[in-house]
């Protein structure tokens, strides 16, 4: 029996391991905060953000505890003047990856409800397409 067992176990193991799952999380690295002084009331976050799935994943919203609201901007240049616009979705198209970063699209950060400094960890959820969510926590840097 305890044999029978074991067969059924490692053929389970090795169909799911053969399959790319449905629905897989993305890969967050580098992961951080501005830092800025207290009475500035926005913060930029930005991460990369690797989508390893054989499907595209898009965030469609993101929220935090520490902030009375997220969204994801892309900083735009239009007629030689820079502005940042909201982003209703962000898609990472399936094996590929997208870096928020300085200059480029980023997380604004409304209204910290707690004073924030470097070496702080806060937790962030995406909310996905598909339902899912993802915390990951990110660290407050210079």
């Amino acid at each position: 029996m305890l044999i029978r067992l074991f067969k059924l176990f490692i053929i389970a193991i090795t169909l799911l391991t053969a399959f790319p799952v449905i629905g897989a999380s993305l890969e967050i690295s580098d992961a951080w905060i501005q830092n800025l002084p207290p009475v500035v009331p926005t913060r930029a976050g930005y991460m990369i953000i690797a989508n390893t799935s054989n499907q595209s994943v898009s965030i469609i919203g993101v929220e935090s505890e520490v902030f009375t609201a997220v969204d994801i901007h892309e900083t735009m240049e239009n007629n030689g003047m820079m502005s940042m616009q909201p982003l209703t979705s962000l898609t990472i198209a399936a094996g590929t990856s997208r870096e928020l970063a300085p200059g480029g699209m980023h997380l604004m950060m409304m209204q910290p409800q707690q004073t924030l400094k470097p070496g702080d960890l806060v937790a962030v959820t995406l909310k996905l397409d598909n339902g899912d969510t993802q915390t990951l926590q990110m660290t407050v840097r210079k």
